[in-house]
């Protein structure tokens, strides 16, 4: 099993990783990107900026409903890419994923929802420790 360990901030948990189009699946190029760890997110999104950067087609606006009211929003589909560690060697990729387009206007270009996190295992502590484990 892979891990990454990092200190949080103290109101929201961020976490760099890899966004990369959803295919070819042998293509590893990508772009870092800063992602909001969200739990309350069933989805994981991507800021249109970033998108646009990489290649990312839409795939039709859908309703959706969040902390900030209801609205429509673009689909992407897309690959997020997780160093273990911090390393910047050979990132471990998760499964294609049908995210959500974020707005500009975030301290972060990413989100990660629970479509990835319910494949990891996650624990914070009281310290601000972070730990987050995936892969086989």
């Amino acid at each position: 099993m892979l891990a990454i360990e990092w200190q949080r901030e103290p109101r929201r948990i961020l976490l760099p990783c890899l966004i990369l189009a959803p295919f070819p699946e042998t293509d590893l190029t990508g772009v870092e990107a800063r992602a909001l760890v969200d739990t309350g997110s069933s989805v994981s999104g991507v800021a249109s900026k970033l998108a646009e950067r990489i290649g990312l087609v839409g795939l039709g606006k859908r309703p959706l409903k969040s902390a900030q009211g209801e609205g429509q929003v673009e689909r992407y589909a897309f690959r997020l890419g997780l160093h273990p560690d911090g390393e910047n060697g050979f990132p471990f990729i998760f499964d294609e994923v049908i995210g959500i387009e974020l707005t500009n206007a975030f301290e972060f270009n990413a989100l990660i929802g629970m479509d990835i996190l319910g494949q990891c295992d996650m624990t914070l502590e009281r310290n601000g420790q972070c730990r987050i484990c995936f892969g086989r």
